[in-house]
């Protein structure tokens, strides 16, 4: 028992997942400043930090995880060494994303393809059934005009754009769009009430589009290109200029459609009293006039060009400048987790900067202004493995069924951190979908480790893993003239694979391999069926072996 709750973090996981769920709901609105689940986490957390000492689950040489780790370290120095800032809750913030590198992103050395699996199919339905139940109430205090303003925190619709029951509407976008993502890989495993997962589609992308949340449709334009790609294009040769055309044309087409149904959607508040905002969130008016005024080339348009930026990204270049101010008050060791917003108003002398602004709006200045030139040079090169990682899975199984899976689990990384770049990012446990693209990273830092794994579920009984060729006794034969026979010499479960030794017959030629599966369901004649349906896996490698062959 005691093995199962600390040796297996799936619970740990699901406990985390809600414990930063509920930070994402508005409890500033409620005058709530300490979530009591905190306490638990930490508990448990630590009784499993013990557990893996004891049995040897960390991974120690693994270069990412070192990067990363080493990052949280150096969090967590800076915090408690910046005495003038730091509170409780600071440290407690650093804690946290200690505990999100260690026990979130990095995998155990017990971790096996059936475990992440089972993972998957107890936190995707949790997950979407968190947010899904969130993002519904918040439609409906948009459609019931309901909102309110306390303690400086704000829910239901705020002007024209919807915040609902979360604390900041574009953070609560990213993780609609994660909650879509995962969505879609249980729809594609086909877990069961997928038409539920449909449903919560609907759901979060209706928030999505009400929360006007600029990044988002960028992120959304991103992902549905990749998606478009992988369904109609994957298969042919694009230039660099036809996927940027591609993508710009997804964009612009996202932008249009959110657009009607923006204004389709608004009408029910406004009939009940609501009042829209004269300026439009997009303001492609004010774009229009920067890219005129940077065509004409002329230096004495700078300034009005940075300052109409700032008022298109509502004051994101003001934010930055101020953020390099508070870098310069501590810029070797960083001022720490979770003291940017008193250190902003004391930097600045104002206190018009609302409670909602908790950092700099940016994952790299963020991580050069807590962790300092040290910590960011570590996530820039954490960032840097992290792209290389991207690419050699996505070669690894792009001619594979899993391809698609894999697609979307690097997307959950991608749209959180296209997010982090003009917003939350993926630092902190002030939004769930952060945790949920360390998550989803770790899983594809921990494949990519593997040998080549099925992650689609479409057969009922068992799925096919990976194999291992032992050993090859073979004449050089007319191949097409012969019958495969097979022979099962052995078949065992090692851990959570089941494993079978066959050999094949090719005339005087033999073949043995070890063949990995996931069984879901003990059949009688199974290992025979199996042994059937993998020869077909390997008959063009057999030929290979064969035509190949220098062997007369």
């Amino acid at each position: 028992m005691l093995d199962k709750i600390l040796g297996d973090r799936k619970y740990f996981k699901l406990l985390f997942i809600f414990y930063v769920f509920i930070n994402t709901l508005a409890l500033g609105y409620f005058g709530i400043d300490f979530n009591p689940l905190s306490i638990i986490v930490l508990i448990y957390g630590g009784l499993i930090f013990i557990y893996s000492i004891i049995k040897n689950e960390f991974f120690y040489t693994k270069n990412h995880l070192l990067l990363i780790g080493l990052y949280g370290i150096l969090l967590f120095i800076a915090t408690y060494l910046n005495k003038d800032y730091s509170t409780k809750n600071s440290l407690l913030i650093a804690i946290m994303q200690l505990l999100i590198f260690t026990f979130i992103f990095a995998q155990p050395k017990s971790m096996t393809l059936k475990k992440l699996k089972q993972e998957l199919h107890t936190i995707i339905p949790f997950t979407c059934f968190l947010v899904g139940s969130a993002s519904l109430i918040s439609l409906f205090m948009y459609f019931l005009n309901i909102s309110g303003s306390q303690n400086g925190w704000y829910i239901g619709l705020v002007g024209d754009r919807l915040f609902g029951v979360y604390f900041n509407c574009n953070p609560a976008s990213f993780l609609a769009i994660i909650v879509i993502l995962m969505s879609m890989i249980a729809i594609r495993n086909h877990y069961e009430g997928s038409f539920l997962y449909i449903i919560n589609i609907g759901i979060q992308l209706s928030y999505i589009i009400l929360t006007q949340c600029r990044a988002a449709i960028i992120i959304l334009a991103v992902i549905l290109t990749s998606v478009a790609y992988y369904r109609f294009f994957r298969a042919k040769e694009l230039s660099t200029v036809k996927r940027v055309c591609l993508n710009v044309g997804m964009c612009l087409c996202m932008l249009l459609g959110t657009k009607v149904v923006q204004e389709a959607a608004f009408i029910i508040p406004q009939i009940q009293g609501a009042r829209e905002e004269s300026n439009n969130r997009f303001q492609l008016e004010k774009i229009k006039e920067i890219v005129s005024l940077t065509m004409t080339g002329e230096l004495q348009n700078i300034p009005k060009i940075i300052s109409l930026a700032d008022e298109v990204s509502s004051g994101r270049i003001t934010l930055a400048k101020d953020s390099l101010k508070i870098w310069q008050q501590s810029p070797i060791q960083g001022i720490g987790a979770g003291n940017f917003r008193n250190m902003l108003v004391d930097v600045t002398q104002s206190d018009d900067w609302g409670q909602q602004i908790l950092h700099s709006h940016n994952v790299f200045m963020e991580s050069l202004i807590t962790a300092g030139i040290f910590g960011f040079v570590l996530f820039i090169l954490f960032f840097i493995k992290t792209l290389f990682t991207a690419r050699d899975i996505l070669l690894k199984y792009r001619n594979k069924k899993s391809y698609f899976i894999v697609l979307l689990f690097i997307m959950i990384f991608v749209s959180e951190f296209i997010g982090g770049l003009f917003d939350f990012g993926v630092f902190y446990v002030y939004s769930l979908s952060a945790t949920l693209a360390w998550l989803f990273l770790g899983y594809i830092y921990w494949l990519n480790d593997q040998s080549d794994m099925s992650l689609v579920d479409d057969n009922e009984i068992a799925i096919f893993n990976r194999y291992e060729l032992l050993s090859i006794v073979y004449h050089k034969e007319q191949l097409e003239s012969l019958k495969p026979e097979f022979e099962i010499l052995d078949s065992h479960y090692q851990d959570d694979d089941y494993i079978m030794k066959v050999q094949y017959y090719l005339g005087q030629s033999s073949f043995t391999y070890d063949i990995y599966y996931t069984l879901y369901d003990q059949k009688d004649n199974i290992d025979k069926k199996l042994a059937r349906e993998f020869y077909a896996l390997i008959e063009d490698e057999i030929k290979n072996i064969y035509n190949q062959s220098q062997i007369k």
